[in-house]
């Protein structure tokens, strides 16, 4: 009998933040999104991350998504730098197999983050 190989093995591990600054004739935009690690084709029971705005502390974006990995969140714009300076994000991924991961970011607009 065959048993499944266990997420981290697979080489899927924390999620990643991605974000992404697009400008245009208006302005300059600041995207965000959450994915799995490139080549990870485990099953993915939820994939979910939050970000906030700092001072005061806001929640801007809180999306999820589940099935079989490549996986990613959906793309949604963020708050322009005027109403929001600073960022924190966090991110949960439980695979059906194998252990769970977290990871959690801050960053400045107009910086990527760490």
């Amino acid at each position: 009998m065959a048993t499944a190989t266990p997420a981290a093995a697979a080489g899927c591990t924390a999620p990643k933040l991605k974000v992404w600054y697009d400008s245009d004739q208006f302005g300059t935009y600041l995207k965000a999104w959450f994915e799995t690690n490139r080549g990870c084709t485990a099953r993915v029971q939820k994939l979910w991350g939050q970000i906030y705005c700092g001072d005061p502390v806001k929640k801007v974006y809180d999306k999820s998504a589940m099935g079989r990995a490549p996986l990613e969140t959906e793309m949604k714009t963020l708050p322009p730098k005027s109403r929001c300076k600073k960022f924190v994000a966090k991110a949960v991924i439980n695979y059906y197999v194998g252990e769970d991961f977290d990871d959690m970011w801050t960053w400045k607009w107009g910086d990527y983050p760490a």
